[in-house]
């Protein structure tokens, strides 16, 4: 960015009094590669070198400081001459320049620099850019101060240029403005002329974007900073925090930069954008800004202990365990974590270890301090172990921090050191007895059971003992073994015994006892073997070694010792008890190896000793004899003893005397003499000498073997040298391990250390403790010698006093030379008691409920290098309330232990206990506490209250879940109480459905919870996963309550409910909700679908829960390897698609399936093919029998085949499945295809097609049985029930139904007709169904069966069983209700399945009128919809098979018409029962046409039949000569062959005719065979099926049981109609003629001619009829009537001789004459009115003339009256009994209710609107002042 701010007036220079403090300090050239331009507006030269000058100055205001303190910095760049610069200016060759009509030229002039008094000119060049000549003109400038030549005309030629000079002349000190104007024919345009002064202008970026950051890190970024102005520009930086930039103040030159670096360091994570700002100017007032965008983010290290297999978790602390596990003690060890940077920003991070540690006592360090991990990079941190105590378990902590303390991660890190474990196969080597002069040579193994190698020495100097071993030091490395040799060379006849140390590194010393016995000719001493060794060790412990074996002898002989278990001797005690027997006690080897008797400590007195130990002859001259020193043997026993040194001749030490006899309890001399023989040359030896009992010289005097005592084997170290006093001693190559510190140790206790000095030279040398060693460390041995490549092992032991550390210091000396000098120092202290507990010695323990527990965590901590024992203690009575985890223990150096105090209060109250923390040294063998403990009270506080948990929700309601699968809950449990609740939570299951009671409650429990116990904070919530996995299609209830636990081991107490928990157990369940059938089955009736389909049976079977088989897979699945393959399913169902003929369109059977259940569901229907798993080619079965040949012949042939073939459908959801069986091959075909519901049933269903050879005939039989609806016994009109037979095949069928096998049941009967045929012969159309009636009427309350063949004419028969059940109603009661079955039609009442395409739809496919009374009228409306916008329908109605029945109505109004779009058309169906009980099933077919298609066929049909006339009756002739014409040419011109048209051919004449050639020149019009032109073919109804379904009752039995709906049913009584020409009314008399053939039809016609020729000339018959129309009607009781009969006395009284009721009689014989005439076929018509009806009931009720005068003389004038009302009634009575009159109301009525549904459904009535209450005003009421006085007026 360019700033450039208004120009100062004044003075532009000094600077260094708006800075004063800016000074020089130190100034660097400006690298040209460090520089970059700031943008490309400016340009980069090198003028000269700029220098940069840093001053300390205060942090400008505004700005603030931050953790890191940054310094601010300024700087001054001034150019200097002979040395390069940047320098930044602006661009020439980028002047800002426009085009104007072709011309181009410069935005602007600008002047700068300029000075009052002078002109300074710029040129302004104008270019022509256009195809063409440009002239110009221009005006001058309108200020005086800018002038150019004189106008004139300025002629540009295309590409030429004009330069115009255009001079500045100042004035006075200011900005000059003008313009020059350029004149052309396209318009005018200008150019600026600007003058401006000098000013300060500073360009930096806008802004300035840092990589992303973490928190506490550092990154930076860097900018250029360029002065662009004209003048030298001092400027200040204001960074807000956490920005900082260097440097902060500066002085640019013009045209020079500095490059500025920004430091971002940010504390917090943050999206940082914030503003720099740059202040600059002569006062500092001008400023810019500079955006700094920046993002700070928290890091993040991933810490892997183990990246490949588990880590160890810490139980307590939960913290990562790092194990080093065993590791060998002196050695380093090393393990890595990886550390992983998931962020895209760098990590930093430090290390931080324990502070409390002795920093020469750390084991456990870290080489890396710090580090940085890169993003997404991993780092590998090591870590290591140098163990220093073996046996010490070492634990210690390392925290991982990230910057500024945002997140950290503590790592526990353990190890154990390990240190050498050696150990000898055999630890007493015994060479028995050898002869003086011989040797003998043993071997021994030496291992290493440990992983730690180690060093190891003997004691023995194998040049001077009669025992020797090789090798005497070494080297074993981890479970390694060696052979030692081990030598016995003795050189007196004496008893050898040496108890050999063998010092190991790192271990405590090990004993190896060594005996030998030396016979020689003359003495022979009595064997020493191991046993003796161990006696010696009793007799040492009982203190019987000091007598000598004689002595010993002569008491056990005296009795006064006696010999124990073990065979050692003890003192004999007068008492009968005697004490227990002292046994040799168990010495540490380290006591063992101090405290040998060499010492003023011992545990046991040396038996004999020598003084002293050490010899040091120091310099010698082998020239001169060296001065013997003194030696002095000291006898402790009672015996007397021999001392035999065993000098070698080439040893240069002596002993005189080599033997030596000292007396019991007394001191001999002797002097050790050192004779060297070489100069220059150290010399040292451990010499050996043997004491014994001198009675041991012999086995003759040893009496008892019990009393045999081993030798005591004394060692004398003895060094000198001959090294002249000017002769350079030779310097030692040695390796000295020396450790820091001496182990830990408790008061008084005792702590070891081994050091290790190896030779690694080709000499022996010496070494010796120097006497300023420090005396509190017990140092061993002090003196010595080692062999080259050998070791020697030093053991250091110290008893600490006091808690400070303290120094030991130790020099060692080497080949006596004062020179070779090695300081050694340690150090030890006495390890205190000590355990640190937290901060605060108070525990405040949870507030907890009463009878439960809570926790609470106690930290301590073992500050100590010791392994420390711990034991809490509190009062008794505590006990009950709290406990603490654990009790006691041990807790290791640096560990920090979390105790667990459990507090269970018993009481709601405050409790306080006081608690004491006992510690003491864990290295004590016993198991109470010493005398040296430390102890810590604690003081608990805790607090009893009650609590209680609650559920959030108390009802949980799981919804519909699949059964066998799970559904998942949340539970929330609530403790709204300040304690911790321990609880346990308790489910009770219950079961709703229709289920075994005793399987229910045997059934588990189907919940589970992830867990039914845990604990609950106090204020807090818990989640409870709940999942449900019901079994059953049932009502899951659960029942969850909870109890609070006293303690966790205790049992529950009371429980409360929380919640109630509901599921309901479903399967997927689909049925089946309608079916329609199209194409070839496009003639079977909806009920008979169902029956063919089997679809009642397959939604039961579909509504069932599954099998465990069926479930085997949940899924479609490709499972078997087999051409049929396996079945897992029980149920299978016939799939029948009926029977076409062949070539015929397919049968289409379109289902309609919906999910019913309340879950998605999957369905399919699997082939075979699709059940069967791909196999390759060469696995396949060649030879297949015949069902695979099938089935094989049927699927690649796609005879079958479902569309689609599988399908989701969502709950509720409905879809239609088109099933297509198509007419290929004749015979029956076969496909088993399961109907899978993923997760539920699976059902075989078996598609079976017939397809029939053309003309062949076939009637489709659903079942060989045919089961009637059950009858109750002595009814007396049984129904009559419905047996269908379907024709499928192309050609009407007659078929004759048996009636043999019936009369034979009527035979066993009574003669009573258990099964009736109505209809035993008939026709059926080709793919229609017809109905056969039977009449089953039982006598038994038992089944009925009969095999009844029936016959096909012309085709096979078949043997249906037809059964019935009769039953006694009265003894089953209710328990039989079959009397209310109407109908076994499952079909749905509405349409629920609409085919594609299908527009007009009605609104019920079928019609149910249920149980009805014989005679009775029944109505009902359905609509017919068109649902299409566009297209308007024909529709008819075809009654099809209605007719069979006699004297049934069945009409449908209206019975044709049109249905425009959007329209519903009503239709009344009318269905007038006949006198007989029967159940009634009608398919009425609704033909639909559309009436644009049948416009246009018959356009088509028309204009057909018009080209077909012409084509009968034109020809052309092209024959010119027609004189040849033979005969026949004059027939009429007609094609036979190609009229297509002619329903007839012209049969061929009889004699035989040469065949004729018609000439070639004629040219006949015969239709093309390439374009025929056949007749249109009328469009294809589709066809609504609407079903009729009734039962007629008998009035007597539907009055029994249907009383209360008799009065609903209207009883319609047979009257002469007219026929409407919009209606259908179907009379008994009037059958349908098309079924019976022609010539059944004549036959009967002959027949009834004769009859009734006969009766019209028989006159008897003529005379019986008279008789018959004369004879009396009789009296029925059901017309008699209380009122009737009241009015009959009445008028007999008053002597009426008519009676009314006859003449109601007559009216009804006249009715039942009517309906006799109508049998006999005579049809007559009468018009009734109302006029005429009351005119004969006026004629046929009113008396005679001479009842009329008798009455007029008898009766008064009201007694007139009364008769004329009384008359007027009965008429009212008599015309509502009428007939006529009960059809006629019944017609209103049903009308009126016909047109309201209609009006409703058109919507012009609304039936659910509340009806209007209409208030009229009350009448006027008149004045009282106008009402009348009198009582005359108040009578009128």
């Amino acid at each position: 960015m360019v700033i450039s701010p208004a120009p100062a007036p004044g003075n532009l220079g000094e600077p260094q009094k708006r800075f004063p403090m800016l000074t020089q300090v130190k100034s660097w050239a400006l690298s040209p590669e460090s520089l970059q331009k700031p943008s490309d507006s400016l340009d980069c030269i090198n003028i000269s070198s700029p220098t940069f000058s840093v001053t300390s100055k205060p942090s400008p205001t505004g700005s603030s400081s931050s953790i890191c303190a940054w310094t601010n910095t300024s700087f001054s760049v001034q150019p200097e001459e002979g040395l390069g610069t940047q320098q930044c200016m602006r661009k020439q060759g980028k002047v800002k320049k426009m085009v104007c009509w072709g011309i181009q030229v410069v935005e602007s002039l600008i002047w700068k620099n300029w000075e009052l008094g002078k002109e300074f000119t710029k040129n302004l060049t104008l270019k022509n850019l256009n195809m063409k000549a440009q002239k110009l003109k221009y005006r001058f400038p309108s200020t005086k101060f800018f002038f150019t030549v004189y106008p004139q005309p300025i002629f540009l030629s295309p590409g030429m240029s004009f330069t115009l000079p255009v001079t500045f002349r100042p004035l006075k000190e200011k900005e000059y403005v003008d313009h020059l104007w350029f004149v052309m024919a396209e318009g005018e345009f200008s150019v600026e002329l600007k003058a401006i002064l000098p000013s300060h202008q500073l360009y930096f970026p806008p802004s300035l974007q840092f990589p992303l950051c973490a928190v506490s890190d550092i990154t930076e970024a860097r900018f250029n900073l360029c002065n662009v102005g004209d003048l030298p520009t001092f400027f200040t930086w204001d960074f807000p925090n956490p920005f900082h930039g260097i440097p902060t103040t500066g002085l640019l030159e013009p045209g020079s930069l500095c490059q500025m670096k920004v430091v971002f360091q940010p504390l917090v994570a943050l999206i940082y954008d914030v503003q720099a700002t740059c202040w600059y100017g002569n006062t500092g007032e001008q400023k810019s800004t500079i955006q700094l965008q920046a993002v700070a983010k928290c890091p993040q290290l991933l810490v892997y202990v183990n990246k490949e297999g588990a880590e160890e978790i810490d139980q307590e602390s939960f913290q990562k365990v790092v194990n080093f596990g065993p590791s060998p003690v002196g050695y380093t060890m090393k393990k890595c974590i990886q550390l992983f940077n998931p962020t895209v920003m760098n990590a930093p991070f430090q290390i931080e270890t324990n502070r409390n540690l002795y920093e020469d006592d750390r084991v456990f360090s870290c080489p890396v301090i710090r580090g940085m991990v890169s993003p997404g990079e991993k780092m590998w941190l090591p870590l290591l172990f140098q163990p220093q105590n073996v046996g010490l378990q070492s634990i210690d902590y390392l925290t991982i921090l990230l910057p500024g303390n945002t997140s950290s991660v503590s790592i526990k890190i353990t190890g154990l050191c390990i240190g050498p474990a050696l150990s000898f196969k055999h630890y007493c080597v015994d060479f028995n007895w050898i002869n003086l002069g011989e040797s003998s040579t043993k071997s021994l193994m030496i291992q290493n059971d440990s992983d730690c190698p180690a060093y190891f020495m003997f004691e023995i100097d194998n040049r001077e003992s009669v025992f020797s071993l090789e090798p005497q030091s070494g080297f074993l490395d981890g479970r390694e073994q060696k052979m030692l040799i081990i030598t016995f060379q003795p050189t007196h006849p004496i008893i050898c015994y040496r108890r050999v140390a063998c010092l190991i590194h790192h271990q405590e010393p090990l004993f190896l006892d060594i005996i030998g016995t030396c016979h020689s000719y003359d003495a022979k001493p009595a064997v020493l073997r191991p046993r003796h060794l161990k006696w010696y060790r009793t007799h040492t412990a009982r203190g019987l070694t000091l007598f000598s074996p004689d002595v010993l002898g002569t008491m056990l002989r005296e009795k006064k010792l006696k010999r124990d278990e073990e065979g050692a001797l003890m003192l004999r005690h007068e008492d009968s008890e005697d004490p227990f027997p002292i046994k040799y006690p168990s010495i540490p080897p380290l006591s063992e190896y101090f405290l040998d008797g060499t010492s003023e400590t011992a545990i046991f007195p040396p038996m004999v000793s020598i003084e002293p130990l050490v010899v040091n002859f120091d310099r010698c001259s082998i020239s001169e004899e060296t001065n013997p020193s003194p030696l002095c043997l000291i006898n402790h026993t009672r015996g007397k003893v021999t001392v035999v040194w065993t000098y070698k001749p080439q040893s240069p030490f002596q002993v005189v005397p080599n033997v030596i006899d000292i007396p019991p309890l007394k001191t001999m001399a002797a002097r050790l003499y050192f004779q060297p023989q070489y100069p220059n040359k150290v010399y040292a030896a451990e010499l050996e000498a043997f004491a014994y009992y001198k009675v041991l010289r012999s086995y003759h005097n040893i009496e008892e073997d019990c009393t045999i005592c081993p030798s005591w084997c004394l060692r004398l170290k003895a060094m000198g040298h001959t090294y002249e006093v000017d002769r350079e001693f030779r310097f030692p190559q040695y390796i000295l391990r020396v450790p820091k510190l001496f182990p830990a140790v408790s008061s008084n206790n005792m702590s070891y250390r081994t050091l290790l000095l190896c030779n690694r030279g080709s000499l022996m040398f010496t070494f010796n403790l120097m006497p300023n060693s420090s005396p509190d460390v017990t140092f061993r041995p002090t003196a010595g010698f080692i062999l080259p490549e050998a070791c020697q092992i030093f053991l250091l032991s110290t008893c600490p006093k006091g808690v400070t550390w303290k120094q030991h210091l130790f020099t060692l000396q080497f080949n006596f030379c004062p020179m070779y000098m090695k300081e050694i120092i340690m150090m030890s202290r006495e390890e205190p008691l000590q355990l640190q507990l937290e901060p605060s010695k108070i525990l405040y323990l949870k507030p907890t409920s009463v009878g439960g527990s809570s926790t609470s965590p106690f930290t301590i901590q073992n500050t100590t290098r010791l392994p420390l024992s711990f034991k809490w203690k509190y009062a008794y009575h505590n006990s009950k309330v709290v406990s603490v985890q654990p009790i006691k223990g041990i807790i290791l150096p640096n560990e920090v232990m979390i105790h667990t105090w459990t507090f269970t209060p018993g009481k709601e109250t405050k409790y306080l206990i006081r608690a004491v923390l006992w510690g003491w040294d864990a290295g004590t063998s016993s198991d109470l506490p010493p005398s040296e403990t430390t102890h810590y009270v604690l003081r608990v506080i805790g607090e009893g209250i009650r609590g209680f948990i609650t559920a959030k929700e108390k009802e949980i309601d799981f919804g519909n879940v699949l059964v066998n699968s799970e559904q998942r809950k949340d539970l929330v449990l609530l403790n709204d109480g300040n304690c911790t609740l321990n609880y346990r939570l308790f489910v009770e299951q219950m079961m709703k459905g229709p289920c075994d009671p005793e399987e229910m409650n045997n059934e588990p429990i189907a919940l589970k919870m992830d867990k039914m116990e845990g604990t609950l904070p106090a204020r807090s919530q818990e989640t409870i996963c709940l999942t449900a996995y019901p079994t059953c299609r049932l009502q899951y209830i659960w029942t969850i309550s909870c109890s609070i636990l006293t303690h966790k081991e205790s049992k529950s107490e009371t429980r409360e409910v929380l919640c109630k928990l509901t599921l309901m157990g479903v399967y997927p369940t689909l049925s089946i909700l309608d079916a329609c059938a199209t194409g070839s089955a496009g003639g079977i009736s909806h009920q008979h679908l169902w029956q063919l389909l089997n679809l009642e049976t397959l939604n039961s079977y579909l509504d069932r829960d599954p099998t465990p088989q069926e479930l085997t897979f949940k899924v479609p699945t490709r499972h078997s390897t087999k051409r049929i393959p396996s079945i897992f399913t029980p149920l299978m169902l016939d799939f029948n698609f009926g029977a076409s003929p062949i070539g015929s369109e397919p049968s289409v059977v379109v289902l309609l399936l919906k999910n019913s259940g309340v879950i998605p569901l999957n369905w399919a229907f699997l082939f075979p093919s699709d059940q069967q798993i791909d196999l390759e080619f060469w696995a396949e079965k060649t030879e297949f029998d015949f069902s695979e040949l099938h089935q094989m012949r049927v699927q690649d042939n796609e005879i079958f085949s479902t569309t689609p073939k599988s399908g989701y459908l969502s709950p509720g959801q409905e879809q239609t499945v088109e099933l297509i069986h198509r007419h290929i091959f004749s015979g029956t075909d076969r496909l088993p295809v399961l109907l899978k519901v993923s997760h539920g049933r699976e059902i075989l269903l078996n598609f079976i097609g017939v397809t029939i050879k053309a003309g062949e005939k076939y009637v489709h039989f659903t079942s060989t049985s045919h089961r009637f609806i059950p009858v109750s016994i002595g009814t007396a009109f049984p129904s009559h029930q419905i047996y269908e037979l379907y024709n499928g095949g192309s050609v009407p069928v007659l078929y004759n139904i048996q009636l043999d096998p019936l009369w034979e049941v009527q035979n066993k009967n009574f003669q009573h007709p258990i099964f009736q045929c109505l209809n035993p012969q008939g026709e059926i159309q080709p793919g229609k169904t017809t109905q056969v009636y039977w009449v089953f009427s039982p006598i038994e309350a038992k089944t009925y069966t009969v095999d009844v063949p029936i016959h096909i004419l012309g085709w096979n028969s078949a043997v249906i069983r037809f059964e019935g059940v009769g039953y006694d109603r009265f003894i089953m009661g209710d328990t039989a209700p079959f009397h209310t079955i109407t109908t076994n039609d499952p079909t749905p009442v509405t349409t629920k399945l609409v085919v594609p395409g299908q527009v007009v739809f009605l609104s019920q496919s079928r019609i149910s009128l249920g149980n009805i009374p014989v005679h009775s009228k029944c109505s009902r409306l359905i609509f017919l919809n068109n649902a299409s916008a566009k297209e308007t329908f024909k529709f008819s109605w075809d009654l099809g098979s209605s007719n069979i029945i006699k004297n049934m109505v069945l009409k449908i109004s209206p019975m044709m018409g049109l249905v425009a779009p959007g329209e519903n058309i009503p239709c009344v169906i009318t269905l007038v029962a006949s006198y007989q009980p029967c159940f009634y099933s009608f398919d009425l077919i609704c033909k639909v046409q559309s009436q644009k298609a049948l416009a246009q066929y018959k356009a088509d049909l028309q204009a057909w039949e018009k080209e077909k006339h012409r084509q009968e009756v034109e020809f052309t002739i092209t024959e010119k000569n027609l004189e040849g014409l033979p005969e026949f040419s004059k027939s009429k011109p007609s094609c036979t062959a190609c009229d297509r048209g002619r329903k007839y051919k012209t049969l061929p004449p009889i004699q035989k005719e040469v065949p004729y050639t018609p000439p070639v020149s004629w040219s006949m019009r015969c239709p093309n065979t390439g374009q025929i032109w056949f007749c249109p073919e009328e469009p294809k109804p589709y066809l609504l099926y609407l079903g009729l379904t009734a039962r007629a009752h008998n009035t007597d039995d539907f009055t029994a049981n249907f009383f209360s709906e008799f009065p609903n049913y209207f009883l319609h009584q047979t009257l002469k109609e007219k026929k409407n020409e919009q209606e259908s009314m179907i009379v008994e008399e009037e059958p349908d003629q098309s079924i019976f053939p022609k010539q059944v039809m004549q036959i009967v016609t002959d027949i009834l001619t004769i009859v009734i020729r006969d009766l019209l000339e028989d006159r008897k018959f003529h005379e019986d009829v008279e008789n018959a129309l004369v004879e009396p009607i009789p009296y029925f009781s059901q017309f008699w009537s209380e009122e009737s009969t009241q009015m009959l006395n009445q008028k007999c009284s008053l002597g009426h001789v008519s009676d009314v009721s006859t003449s109601y009689e007559r009216e009804e014989e006249n009715a039942n004459q009517d309906e006799i005439k109508e049998e006999r076929g005579e049809e007559e018509e009468e018009s009734w009115d109302k006029g005429k009806l009351l005119e004969s009931l006026e004629k046929s009720l009113s008396p005679s003339g001479l009842q009329k005068k008798t009455l007029d003389q008898l009766l008064s004038e009201e007694l007139k009256g009364i008769l004329t009302e009384e008359k007027s009634q009965w008429e009212k009575e008599v015309i509502s009994r009428l007939p006529i009159f009960l059809n006629l109301r019944e017609s209103v009525l049903e009308n009126m209710i016909q047109n309201i549904m209609i009006e409703a459904s058109r919507g012009e009535v609304v039936l659910t609107t509340k009806p209007r209450v209409i208030a009229l005003p009350p009448p006027p009421q008149p004045p009282v002042q106008n009402l009348p006085s009198g009582p005359d007026s108040a009578l009128e």
